[in-house]
């Protein structure tokens, strides 16, 4: 009977070690969770090796004291890396009447020539932050926003003036040959129109196409 008892005590024994550990790593099987997550490819456009870009924008131009006016730019810019790129512009822009004109009706400061503006210059600009807009979840599109800063000449109200032009640019890559731009600019000069001197901001903003070349 002794020997029955031992016999089931050690058979026992070697049992229960096996089984905890089947039980532990059948538990441990369960437990574990595969992640199915379907990695998606982004594709960013690709842009073109050419170096030359000729962008023809319009907008909005404030000439100080002569209000608001339509304004086309014509520019034509070398991209000297991909941070640094030189252009030359020129623009075009007609002023309107003064507060002094519209309220007192008196004979206008400027004849219909005077009146018309004229900026000619060129620019170096700084890539500051190059990026990529997300077009849905499978195509992105390449953007860089830079700063610039120019000088040249202003044609207007019968005299030919130096100014100071600086601003920002963002521009967003349709295709690797076609870009979409948008240039808030400020141009700065001495005027004596108003019969004394000071010196003018003329805000802009314009949109426009740039194709590369």
């Amino acid at each position: 009977m002794v020997n029955w008892i031992t016999a089931g005590v050690l058979a026992s024994v070697l049992i229960l070690p096996s089984t905890a550990a089947f039980a532990r790593q059948d538990s441990d099987s369960s437990s574990r969770i595969e992640p199915q997550i379907d990695q998606s490819e982004v594709i960013p456009a690709r842009l073109d090796t050419e170096n030359f870009a000729i962008a023809l924008r319009g907008g909005a131009l404030a000439i100080e004291d002569f209000g608001n006016s339509g304004l086309a730019a014509l520019q034509l810019s070398y991209h000297i890396n991909e941070d640094f790129y030189i252009s030359a512009e020129y623009a075009l822009a007609k002023a309107g009447l003064t507060s002094y004109e519209r309220l007192s009706g008196a004979a206008p400061l400027l004849t219909d020539d005077e009146r018309q503006w004229h900026y000619y210059g060129a620019e170096l600009g700084y890539v500051l932050l190059p990026g990529q807009v997300y077009l849905g979840k499978d195509y992105a599109v390449n953007t860089g926003w830079s700063l610039f800063a120019g000088a040249g000449n202003v044609d207007f109200a019968g005299d030919t003036v130096f100014a100071v032009k600086f601003g920002s640019q963002f521009r967003l890559y349709l295709t690797d040959w076609l870009a979409m731009d948008l240039v808030v600019s400020d141009y700065v000069f001495e005027t004596t129109i108003l019969a004394e001197s000071k010196t003018t901001h003329n805000l802009s903003m314009a949109l426009g196409l740039a194709v590369y070349f």
